[in-house]
């Protein structure tokens, strides 16, 4: 098989793998959640406002170093039916409506530095203390962007729904309205490893009978929080919606590929189903907007509301919707501008806010019950990412040992290559073979000119076939290692730029981040270079097509992946180097087959031409 075919070959083939990987990917039968969300009939809910209030005084929020669980204050009011008259009601939180100023509620841990505000009980603020942003400053996952760039009103995740279509406006109110903090004069606290804080504000409208309340329920070991959110309306438990949005982190760097937006991903036990988001847009919201609403629909173990490297996972039961902001442009084509996940459940979430590491995500599955939650983390469909988890394992296991992921990506390619050596070389020595038969089968179709005819080119293929059957000589042996290489090319083309492992990780000099493109593209000019010396040293058919393909493909790759990963520029980069050194040696050997083939082809000759005589 010449070059010029395998060429196509190795295209056609990557066209059909990415088009099936987007487009036909098989769906399974989702596993049956241990327990779906099923919306409680209204009628059975109801709750005295008094009740309510005398429950959660027995609730002692405070420091401890017992891990607690985040109790529901509502089980017992639930089995009860007796209306609520608006007097009990304003006597029970009379005492409440005082003392209603904006404040903040800071609790910090070795992991993260948390800001809950009063004003509509939302996370204010949420700092990954062991991450930096693209400019290098400690990471915001709660996002301001919306409001820098759009004006809007101050919204915040764990807010109620302003999309709900019964209770929109009593929630757009209460998300305006400052909560009583139950948690005395202490707002800032510090949790050491093993210790919990209970975070509790409530809220009271004696005109509309409205009772709110909001637990978050913190640990200084985890990521993981547990949140609850209750509303009594008229006396009644009411589903309470609440959203995380919009958008995630402040300053994501313009040099990122495979950055898609927001993704809401929800797993049913056996894939992820998503949606994605085009991400924040860059222009002026203008006059005409509209909301967009979808939904999941419940039966799901776990949302994530996430980006390439960070999230907010919600371990369900619990319901999913979706709200995005559009933009009504020219012939009304829409643009999205922003997006927020809604979340309904009738029970306490555990929710995750943190880094999509497959190996802090592995220790909350296990610690919390986060079925498969690792599969946040998508490297792509089938055996891509199986190739990417496992050569993702043996990069780790090297950085054990030299703490620097440009290095260890280094040896790995060294050990890939090694692996592949003995491919190599029976393809290399194919090749030679190849080559070495040319004469022979030009010779061939010298012979059958009228190649129009079917009978003649049946005759060709089968005389060419039984020459290579004849010289021992596979046509598509040259053709394996890079079948082989194919895959690990495809699952590195996904896993550099996804996994947080090579985030903000140097190797040296310049390539400060092997996740985003080289700053100055020296290695995808490096990677050019070499693939040129490579093409010029494996062996080849010596057609002249070929020739220009060898110059032309190298400089098409520069062009093509100056703009991908610096990591993925480096693996291909010193796997030509690794290369250009194993064909220098394939070659040698060889050439000194042929030396001693030809010796022997000389001996015979003469000892043929003595027996002459």
């Amino acid at each position: 098989m010449d070059t010029k075919r395998l060429i196509l070959a190795i295209a056609l083939s990557m066209v059909v793998i990415l088009l099936w990987q987007f487009l036909f990917m098989p769906k399974r039968q989702p596993q049956k959640p241990p327990q779906d969300y099923v919306q409680q009939p209204r009628q059975e809910q109801v709750v005295s406002g008094e009740q309510a209030v005398e429950k959660e005084k027995e609730a002692k929020p405070g420091v401890t170093d017992k891990p607690g669980v985040l109790p529901d204050i509502f089980s017992e009011q639930k089995k009860k039916k007796a209306p609520v008259e608006e007097k009990t009601l304003l006597e029970a939180v009379k005492e409440d409506l005082t003392d209603l100023i904006v404040k903040d509620v800071v609790v910090e841990t070795d992991l993260f530095r948390a800001v809950f505000t009063n004003k509509g009980a939302g996370l204010k603020s949420f700092v990954l203390k062991n991450y930096d942003d693209d400019t290098r400053q400690p990471l915001e996952l709660i996002s301001t962007k919306v409001q820098e760039k759009f004006g809007t009103n101050e919204v915040y995740p764990f807010y109620l729904s302003p999309f709900d279509d019964e209770n929109k406006k009593i929630f757009l109110d209460v998300n305006t309205q400052n909560f009583k903090y139950k948690g005395g004069t202490e707002t800032s606290v510090y949790l050491t490893e093993g210790q919990t804080k209970e975070i509790v504000f409530k809220y009271a409208n004696v005109e509309r009978n409205i009772f709110v309340l909001k637990r978050f329920f913190i640990s200084g070991s985890s990521y993981v929080m547990q949140v609850e959110c209750q509303v009594i309306k008229d006396g009644q438990v009411i589903d309470a919606p609440f959203i995380f949005g919009p958008d995630l982190e402040n300053n994501v760097g313009e040099g990122r590929i495979m950055q898609t937006g927001l993704r809401i991903g929800a797993y049913d036990g056996e894939d992820v189903k998503e949606k994605v988001f085009s991400g924040l847009s860059t222009e002026k919201i203008g006059d005409l907007v509209e909301l967009g609403t979808g939904t999941f629909g419940s039966g799901y173990w776990w949302v994530s509301y996430d980006t390439n490297y960070f999230g907010a996972i919600f371990k369900l039961p619990g319901k999913i919707d979706y709200a995005v902001i559009k933009k009504i442009e020219k012939e009304k084509k829409q643009k999205e501008l922003y997006s927020y996940i809604i979340v309904t459940s009738s029970k306490p979430l555990d929710v995750y806010l943190g880094p999509k590491d497959e190996q802090i995500l592995g220790a909350v599955e296990k610690q919390y019950g986060f079925k498969d939650v690792t599969q946040v983390v998508s490297y792509g469909w089938a055996i891509f990412g199986s190739i990417a988890r496992i050569m993702l394992k043996g990069i780790v296991l090297i950085h054990g040992i030299i703490p620097n992921y440009g290095w260890a990506l280094v040896f790995f390619t060294i050990f890939i290559k090694i692996l592949l050596f003995p491919l190599t070389y029976a393809s290399s020595v194919s090749m030679a073979k190849m080559q070495s038969l040319q004469p022979k089968i030009q010779a061939i179709k010298k012979k059958y000119k009228n190649l129009k005819d079917p009978e003649q080119r049946r005759k060709m293929n089968m005389e060419t076939m039984q020459l290579y059957k004849s010289e021992k000589v596979n046509p598509a042996g040259g053709c394996l290692p890079l079948l082989l290489q194919m895959p690990i090319l495809i699952a590195f083309f996904r896993l550099l730029p996804i996994s947080i492992n090579f985030r903000h990780e140097p190797w040296i000099l310049w390539i400060t981040d092997l996740s985003v493109k080289d700053p100055i593209y020296a290695l995808p000019i490096l990677m050019g270079v070499t693939q040129i010396i490579v093409s010029k040293m494996s062996p080849t058919s010596g057609d002249a097509t070929q020739k220009k393909l060898m110059y032309i493909l190298p400089v098409v790759f520069v062009f093509f992946f100056m703009n991908y990963s610096a990591g993925l520029n480096l693996y291909w980069f010193i796997a030509n180097l690794l290369q250009i050194a194993q064909q220098h040696i394939i070659n040698k050997k060889i050439f000194h087959q042929k030396k001693e083939e030809e010796k022997v082809r000389r001996a015979q000759k003469r000892k043929k031409g003595g027996k002459g005589r």
